[in-house]
């Protein structure tokens, strides 16, 4: 996974708003190191199993799981090439058996979001600080709207180019006026493949057990894994 966020940098003598790349290039950025253990498990590999498939150690998959140490990215790369391949080998297998991967099987359990009333700084700083480039938009238990990294960033660039709104004034606008439509919500037994068609268009699906939201699966990630081939 490549990520590159974008800060706005501001002139303080010509009241201008600048957007310049927190990194000089495309760096390769690790996942979220938590879902390595989610992964596995919800694979149901013990550590010596995902060990032997990425050709590292099983104390390695230990420590990073255990948050003790701060793995080389080729190391994590070896270890998603394995879920990958462990993947695809069972879709292969749910073709020929009958049974199927499902959205259940992939997401990430719990969903971090943000309401309409809070401002556009406060959903910057939870996407940066969780790595998101998406979060759901959410009153009680009722979605309301969808919020990406995209939305804001061309909102702030309309908004301070057309000097409409200074940078300190787009961060204190409230979510509700540049959130998207809701994303799509899919049951947690729905097949992995059916899932692929939503995140082709998407940039997250909201997964569902009972009607209440269990879990997101983005784009992303899916991407990450493989799976859209």
């Amino acid at each position: 996974m490549i990520i590159i966020w974008l800060t706005f940098m501001k002139d303080s003598h010509l009241g201008e708003v600048h957007m310049t790349s927190s990194r000089t290039a495309l760096v390769p950025q690790l996942p979220d190191l938590d879902k390595i253990r989610q992964m596995r498990k919800r694979l149901n590999l013990s550590q010596r199993e995902l060990a032997g498939l990425a050709g590292v150690s099983q104390s390695l998959i230990a420590k990073i799981e255990r948050g003790t140490i701060d793995p080389s990215y080729s190391n994590v790369r070896k270890i998603l090439t394995a879920f990958e391949e462990i993947i695809r080998r069972r879709k292969v297998e749910g073709v020929r058996t009958g049974t199927q991967l499902t959205v259940g099987d992939l997401a990430t359990r719990g969903v971090i979001f943000v309401t309409p009333d809070q401002c556009i700084g406060e959903a910057v700083e939870r996407m940066m600080k969780g790595r998101f480039t998406q979060l759901p938009v959410i009153v009680g238990e009722r979605i309301v709207g969808g919020l990406t990294d995209d939305a804001i960033r061309d909102y702030t660039i309309e908004q301070t180019k057309t000097k409409k709104k200074t940078y300190e004034e787009v961060m204190r606008t409230r979510i509700e006026e540049i959130m998207d439509a809701p994303f799509p919500i899919l049951s947690e037994d729905t097949p992995i493949d059916l899932a692929s068609f939503h995140l082709q268009r998407e940039e997250a699906i909201l997964v569902s057990r009972k009607g209440a939201i269990v879990g997101i699966l983005t784009s992303a990630d899916f991407l990450n894994l493989g799976l859209n081939q």
